[in-house]
This record gives structure tokens, C-alpha cells and sequence, in this order.
């Protein structure tokens, strides 16, 4: 803190009263000091900083130019460009596209199920109408994602959607969904369908300025096509009536559309763009191999040069002198005569081409006294080993997709790659939850509601009362679980857990291939019922069976293992 110094008045009034000139001084400095622990915590602030990567006149951070720009900024600067890279990646760069396929198989698979998870209590539910409902909203709705209904073009499955939705997402950074009623279309059973864009075609309406405002000052900010209110959420979004014609750029007046979020009456979505928000007001995604797209182009290269010089040392020609032979061709430098075409002096061209083309296992044969120098491409590269196994390790780190998971190798020992398959799980749950509520559940939503419309269900509560709606919406989403690399390990594992309650028979059948907890022990129950019904050997955990199907029947009987049966000999 500076020191403080009088000014002309304290010098005045110390001269007439130097006791109330030292008072007024002394308050002065209690004053400041409070004043600089308030605002100044510490004292004044060092312009220069003390993390080294925020000071610019050090030899590593001179040329390193950065300075902190909105979310938007960063996401839609060149944002058509980071889509077409990112897909040509996906498309054509095989680290690309195993970083992509790897999170869409892991996270979506065949599908996430719906598992309904009905509060009872709160819906007035019996318990037979629980498991009722539960068990006919379940089957109904896996009726329909297994159709092509869902799909407003019909090529995809439900299920399907689910992975296109997430490829899309992934590759250009987001993906719209719109709701249609495609009541026209014959042989339809649910009318619930969505319509897919592409990143791409959600722009903001042609001549207007990014994050301003559309349509004059009390308009809506409207900034990549995402109209939004005023707390940032959209409201509305701008798509291109029809995908651009290759290589065209420009844009004309009324080439949107406007697609409302919402359904003012039946407050359901009727757009949903999905995205992965890392960022505080964040309007649109960002691709995911944005950060690594680079670092991707640079390891192909390297590769495709590792590449031709292996096949070019597999070109072995044989050179040999014989009499009389033809001389090899010259090499081609055109005729040296300059022609006119089109205006513009060119060197023409030799009548035939004479070009030696390398090819494997080639023999030419040359005159006797030709001279010949052979010579053999080598293609020992040392460094490229460690080179390749670096930049994908960089990869996978940047995108949350582990070495061995990237490039499927697992060659370490079984704690590696266990460690590495838990790593990847932890990402993938991660990104499960995000896409099953962004979204699984709205299509869901959208699908119970046409029921309840329709009168197929009478769901007290669901058009009225939202707390009810989200009651009779609550779901649990199951995917294909978990790779197993050593299954009975594992299974004695979850054993432990759900003697120790660690965890629930549903979650761990959930994990395990994403199956239902109560409705594995309906069907076992009644498989049980059948062993014993028909007198076969009832299973057991250590494999085989009992003797006979009655020593099952009743006490459990079955669950017997042969130590016993041996000790009741």
C-alpha cells in the first residue's frame, strides 16, 4: 500500500490545530488500508503475473499469441471449415475414424433400452399397476424403436437413429432433430417421427451479424442459427431450406426456415440440438476431433511416406546387357517445340509416352554397352515405431479413448488393459448420460405423449400436471454394458458387491450385457419352474446341475454344491 501524504487542507489544518491535523491524518491511512484489504487482497497487483505461461518476454512464450474470446467465438470461427476436416478425417484418416466408431459402439451399441422407472407413491400406483405399466410401456416402446416409424425417411430403426444422432454429433460437432407427423406416409403405426440435420445446414438467416440481434433492437439474438431469449436458451433455430450445392458459397435472402424449439400447447420439444456444452453460454458444438485434427494430419502423413517407401523397396527390378538389345527408353521432357493453346505457350508434348513405370518383379534388358546404376530404395525407418505409438497415444489422450482401446490392441498384461477398458468406461459413462437426456429422453417423451393423445394410454395427471408428466416419463437407460476380459473373475467380483450391498442385482445386470434385474428374475423364475416341471438337472453355480430336478424344487435345493452332495454320502 502507498504511503499516505498530506494534501494542501491537512497541511491548513495541522498549521491552525496540529492535534486535529494528526486525528484527520491518522484516519485517512485506517481508511486506506481497509480500503486495499477489500479491493486488493494482498496489496496491488503485479501486472506481469506469476505463472510463467501468462509472461510474453520469455524465449518459450514469445510467439505464443492468445487472448480470451467468447465460446461462440471460439466454436463458430471457421466452423464450416472444422466440419469438412473433421469429416474428410472421419471419412479418410483411419486414427479419426477408430476415435469415432469406438465412443458410438461403446456409448449407443445396438441401442439404449428404456427401462420405465415408475414412482408409484407419487402416481397413486398399486403395485401390480406398477409392474403392469412398467412391463407394457416397456414392450410398446421397444415395438417402436425397433420399427423404422421413428425415422421420417424410414431407412433407420429407432435404434438406429440413436447412432447416427451420435455419429453426427461427434463428427461435425452437433445434430438437429425435428419433430414430424408424417401422417401422409402409408402403413405407418406411430405417427412420432424426427426429421435429422446436419451441422452444416443450421445457419444463422443470410447478411446478418453473428450474436446480434434478428430483426431490429427488441429482437431475439440469434447467433449460429440458434435464436435465443434472454436467459440464452433457444428458442427457435435457423436451418437452410436445402443442403448446399460442392464448392457453393454463396448465400441469398430467405434460404432459412424457422423452426420453433417448443410446442407452445403441448410444451414438448419440437427441435432438439444435440451437443456436448463444455463452456458457459455455449450456443453450438464443437467436432470432436477439433483439438487433435492436426495432430492427425500430421501422423498420416507421416505414415503415407512410411508407407511408399516400403512398397517402393519391394520394386526389385532385373538389369541386364544383351546383344543387339533396344536401348531403355529416354526419359520424357516433352519436344522442346512451343505451341499456342488457348492463347498460352506451352511445350508440347512427346507423340508417345516413354515414362518406366516401377512395378514388382520388372525385367528390362539394355544394350551391352549401356551403363547402368541400380539403385535399391531403402526403407528403415528405426524411429517410426516409437513415433507412431507417441502421436496415437497423444490422440487417444486428447479424445478420452486409451491406446489399446483406439487401435483394438491389447497386448500388455490383463491389469493394463483392464486399466485401460476401466479408463475408457469412465469417459463412456460420461458421455451414455449426456445423450440418453439429450436425446433418448425427449424422443421418448414425445412418443408417450402421441399414446396418451391418441388414447392408447390413460395416464392420470400426464397432459395437466408436469410433475406428473415427468413421473410417468422417469426411465432407466440400459446399454450393451461392458467388455468382460475375464468373465468369471468378474462375476465372483459382483458377487462380493451385492453381499456387501455395493451395489444392486439392477445394476449389476445393467453393467454386465444391460439387462433388466426384476424382469431376468421374472423369466428365471419360470425357466426354474420348467426344470423342474420336465425333471431335468436344475443349473447351479458351479456349473452341470443337480442329480435330479426335485432335489431343486422348494428349499433351493439346486444351489447345492458338490461338496455337499459328497458330504451328505
Amino acid at each position: 500500500m502507498e504511503p499516505i501524504r498530506p494534501t494542501m487542507l491537512d497541511r491548513a489544518i495541522a498549521a491552525v490545530s496540529p492535534a486535529r491535523g494528526a486525528r484527520r491524518l491518522a484516519a485517512r491511512a485506517s481508511y486506506s488500508a481497509m480500503a486495499a484489504a477489500v479491493t486488493e487482497p494482498g496489496g496491488g497487483i503485479d501486472r506481469r503475473g506469476g505463472y510463467r505461461a501468462g509472461q510474453s518476454d520469455r524465449r518459450q512464450t514469445r510467439g505464443w499469441f492468445a487472448r480470451p474470446k467468447s465460446a461462440n467465438s471460439d466454436g463458430l470461427g471457421r466452423q464450416e471449415t472444422l466440419i469438412g476436416r473433421s469429416r474428410d478425417a472421419a471419412m479418410n484418416l483411419p486414427p479419426a475414424t477408430a476415435a469415432i466408431e469406438r465412443n458410438v459402439t461403446f456409448t449407443v451399441g445396438t441401442g439404449l433400452m428404456a427401462i420405465p422407472d415408475l414412482d408409484a407413491d407419487l402416481l397413486g400406483l398399486t403395485a401390480e399397476e406398477k409392474q403392469y405399466w412398467t412391463a407394457r410401456m416397456m414392450r410398446d416402446f421397444d415395438e417402436y424403436m425397433t420399427s423404422k416409424d421413428p425415422d421420417a425417411e424410414r431407412t433407420a430403426t429407432g435404434y438406429g437413429l440413436q447412432q447416427i444422432v451420435l455419429r453426427a454429433m461427434l463428427e461435425s460437432g452437433d445434430c438437429l432433430g425435428l419433430r414430424c407427423w408424417p401422417e401422409e406416409q402409408i402403413g405407418r403405426v406411430h405417427m412420432t417421427a424426427w426429421k435429422l440435420v446436419e451441422a452444416d445446414r443450421i445457419v444463422s438467416p443470410a447478411g446478418h451479424t453473428e450474436g446480434h440481434r434478428y430483426g431490429g433492437e427488441n429482437g431475439p439474438v440469434v447467433v449460429g442459427g440458434v435464436e435465443q431469449d434472454q436467459f440464452g436458451a433457444a428458442q427457435a433455430y435457423h436451418v437452410l431450406q436445402k443442403a448446399r450445392e460442392p464448392y457453393a458459397s454463396a448465400r441469398r435472402q430467405g434460404d432459412t426456415r424457422r423452426y420453433e424449439a417448443w410446442g407452445k400447447e403441448s410444451r414438448l420439444p419440437t427441435a432438439v440440438l444435440v451437443f456436448d456444452k463444455k463452456r458457459p453460454e455455449q450456443a453450438r458444438g464443437v467436432p470432436f476431433l477439433a483439438p487433435v485434427l492436426e495432430l492427425v494430419r500430421v501422423f498420416m502423413d507421416a505414415t503415407d511416406a512410411a508407407a511408399l517407401s516400403l512398397v517402393l523397396q519391394s520394386m526389385l527390378a532385373v538389369i541386364y546387357k544383351s546383344p543387339g538389345a533396344q536401348a531403355m527408353p529416354e526419359p520424357e521432357y516433352g519436344t522442346g517445340e512451343l505451341v499456342q493453346a488457348d492463347g498460352i505457350p506451352e511445350t508440347a508434348m512427346a507423340p508417345a509416352s516413354s515414362n518406366i513405370a516401377m512395378e514388382p518383379g520388372m525385367v528390362l534388358e539394355t544394350e551391352d554397352n549401356t551403363e547402368v546404376t541400380l539403385v535399391s530404395p531403402e526403407a528403415k525407418n528405426p524411429v517410426y515405431q516409437q513415433f507412431f505409438e507417441t502421436l496415437v497415444t497423444m490422440i487417444g489422450a486428447a479424445t478420452g479413448t486409451p491406446f489399446g482401446v483406439l487401435m483394438a490392441r491389447f497386448n500388455n498384461s490383463y491389469t493394463a488393459s483392464k486399466g485401460e477398458l476401466e479408463l475408457f468406461y469412465k469417459e463412456i459413462v460420461r458421455r451414455f448420460d449426456r445423450f440418453a437426456a439429450d436425446w433418448c429422453a425427449p424422443t421418448r417423451e414425445c412418443w408417450i405423449y402421441e399414446q396418451v393423445a391418441r388414447g392408447v394410454y390413460d395416464l392420470p395427471g400426464f397432459l395437466d400436471d408436469p410433475r406428473l408428466r415427468a413421473a410417468w416419463c422417469s426411465v432407466r437407460w440400459a446399454g450393451d454394458g461392458k467388455i468382460s476380459l475375464d468373465p468369471y473373475r468378474e462375476a465372483k467380483a459382483f458377487e462380493l458387491h451385492e453381499a456387501h450391498a455395493w451395489q444392486t442385482g439392477q445394476q449389476i445386470a445393467a453393467s454386465i450385457n444391460g439387462g433388466d434385474f426384476d424382469a431376468n428374475v421374472e423369466r428365471r423364475t419360470a425357466e426354474h419352474r420348467k426344470f423342474v416341471d420336465g425333471g431335468l438337472p436344475i443349473p447351479n453355480q458351479q456349473g452341470g446341475g443337480t442329480k435330479t430336478a426335485d432335489a431343486g424344487a422348494g428349499d433351493g435345493g439346486g444351489e447345492r454344491s458338490d461338496q455337499e452332495e459328497k458330504t451328505d454320502e
